[in-house]
């Protein structure tokens, strides 16, 4: 008995070392579909009357918008404008055209148009984490972001197939000038994956600098590109667009690329602390945005992410994950389906290390994503510190969690072969199915095999090195950038992309006002 023991852990220990060794087990590329239905938070008539709250804001209060260009779009279309307080008033009929013509979804197609992503329809896609100025992991620490931690994390993005999209900068690579980090940062994104690029939407001299670069990259132009790209164009709550995010509407639609519209709803702060009226502000601002990419391109890629957050009242400080803000998210996926938009949604925590608290939010937000109806959740991968910093570990740890709800939306087969009377015939009354055929034949793929989660019993676990969750994640994002290989890219393609950087880089770049 002993004997069989030691040849049985003999055995289970190489099967481990042969899974180290090995490439990383994850699921092939494709995007979850959410079959599933969605949570109603709130009732027909309730969601109506938070529509028509964010009409009379619109009508009768008003957006102010800083751009000269915007006011004039608006004006053209048939809006009230106040041009000393560059206040814009939009009556209901402009919102019902600006909606008639937005779609319903759309394809985003990278430079290998095997990475295209279907947005809409009930497809999920997921992105990197955008925007921490700090990363961090076990072994180095906590620290200001890279260019070659940025480098890492889009490594990490591209090897990992349920990652759909860059998320811009996965961290921003503070050794980089900020009249060129754009073209640096773009640079290696488009070199290190063939995956949906982002668009760093601060003034439009960047947005046409990084609309060159993934043309260049796809061997076209600019003005040829076709939807290739995104961005998030975040409002100044409360009630306004600054001159920056104005012209990113207007230059991203111009150029039929998609918006992500994303108010910078904070209930209790930005906008009020009763989760309606937020979300009617919300939904305001998300509104004047469609109206105004609209104008300018009937038709042009549209995301709403009208919902809203909500700050910890004792702190001031977004309070990432909270139940409060879960449900609206699920509101703000009805009123999605209410305009016929994409919905976009978010894997955020506000936990500063990654841990229990970290889990959890993130588990909450990313069901409530899905629940939601959501097409995109940002910051999928990666999202520390209510998004102060992106972490090694936690961008492993949320894969494993991404693949595990995409996993939950796999659909359930049932036939002839999955109902298995004849297995259960065979097996009959005090039998046990370890060793049937069809376990055996399906003994690799039956169920989902986590990516980080253990459940190894105790004494394994302890023999194992006693490693926990975070350790585990470590060790496999490591790994992940070991196994990673640089998608190709024709020869021509990176020539000219280099000569664009150089040629930007000696005239300057791009100053944000």
């Amino acid at each position: 008995m002993a004997s069989g023991k030691g040849d049985s852990g003999g055995r289970g220990t190489a099967r481990r070392a042969r899974r180290r060794d090995g490439p990383i087990a994850q699921r092939p590329w494709g995007q979850p579909v959410n079959r599933h239905a969605v949570i109603e938070v709130v009732s027909a008539d309730e969601l109506e009357s938070i529509h028509q709250t964010a009409l009379r804001i619109l009508s009768e209060i008003g957006i102010a918008f800083h751009d000269d260009e915007a006011r004039a779009i608006f004006r053209d279309a048939g809006a009230r404008i106040d041009e000393e307080t560059h206040n814009v008033r939009i009556g209901e009929e402009l919102v019902i055209e600006a909606l008639a013509r937005a779609p319903s979804s759309f394809l985003l197609t990278p430079r290998n148009p095997d990475r295209s992503v279907l947005i809409g329809e009930n497809h999920m896609a997921f992105t990197t984490v955008l925007g921490p100025p700090h990363c961090s992991d076990l072994e180095r620490g906590r620290r200001p972001g890279t260019l070659e931690d940025f480098s890492d994390f889009v490594r990490l993005g591209h090897h990992f197939n349920i990652v759909h999209m860059m998320g811009g900068s996965p961290v921003e690579p503070m050794d980089v000038d900020v009249p060129l980090r754009h073209l640096q940062s773009t640079q290696a994104m488009l070199k290190l994956t063939d995956k949906v690029p982002y668009v760093f939407c601060h003034t439009r001299q960047r947005i046409h600098d990084v609309l060159d670069m993934i043309a260049i990259a796809k061997g076209t132009t600019r003005d040829a590109l076709g939807p290739s790209t995104y961005a998030i164009i975040n409002t100044n709550s409360p009630l306004q667009y600054d001159k920056a995010m104005a012209g990113g509407v207007i230059e991203l639609a111009r150029h039929n690329q998609a918006v992500l519209l994303t108010p910078f709803s904070l209930a209790g702060a930005t906008m009020p602390t009763a989760l309606a009226g937020a979300i009617a502000m919300s939904a305001a601002e998300m509104l004047a945005g469609l109206s105004l990419s609209q104008f300018v391109r009937p038709g042009a890629p549209f995301v709403t992410a009208a919902k809203t957050l909500n700050v910890d009242m004792k702190t001031g400080a977004p309070a990432f994950g909270s139940p409060d803000g879960n449900k609206a998210i699920q509101i703000g996926g009805q009123l999605a389906r209410r305009y016929g938009l994409p919905f976009r949604a978010s894997n955020f925590c506000s936990s500063n290390t990654v841990d229990f608290q970290a889990g959890w939010e993130s588990q909450g937000t990313l069901w409530s994503a899905m629940t939601s109806g959501a097409a995109i959740v940002m910051h999928a991968a990666g999202w520390l510190e209510g998004g102060l910093c992106a972490s090694f570990e936690k961008f492993v740890l949320d894969v494993d969690m991404l693949q595990s709800l995409a996993a939950y939306l796999d659909p359930v087969a049932v036939n002839e072969q999955t109902l298995a009377i004849e297995e259960i015939a065979e097996v009959g009354p005090g039998g046990h199915f370890f060793g049937t055929d069809a376990t055996l034949a399906a003994y690799e793929g039956a169920f989902y095999n986590p990516l980080v989660a253990s459940t190894q019993n105790y004494g394994a676990w302890v023999e194992a090195g006693a490693q926990d969750a975070a350790q585990r994640a470590h060790l496999i994002y490591k790994k992940a950038l070991e196994d990673y290989v640089v998608p190709e890219m024709d020869g021509g393609c990176v020539a000219a992309l280099d000569a664009f950087v150089a040629r930007r880089t000696a005239e300057g770049g791009a100053v944000i006002d």
